[in-house]
């Protein structure tokens, strides 16, 4: 068999379809990451803010607390 010639053409159209198929493979793994750090932080936001509102209440009795004594 003869080697068969690639034109700059068929080189062009595979290095582009090879760049399209990366593209969606990236695409799709960022999604993929997206999605689970949108439930991750759908969760963990109101536990943060829960928190934070929990250590503030036990700093203003503690203050509270201070001034009373």
């Amino acid at each position: 068999m003869t080697p068969r010639r690639d034109t700059p053409g068929t080189r062009a159209r595979r290095a582009l379809l090879v760049d399209l198929l990366l593209a969606a493979g990236l695409a799709a793994l960022a999604l993929w990451f997206a999605a689970g750090l949108g439930v991750v932080g759908a969760f963990a936001l109101p536990v943060l803010l829960i928190g934070l509102l929990w250590v503030a209440a036990e700093r203003l009795v503690d203050r509270i607390r201070v001034r009373r004594a």
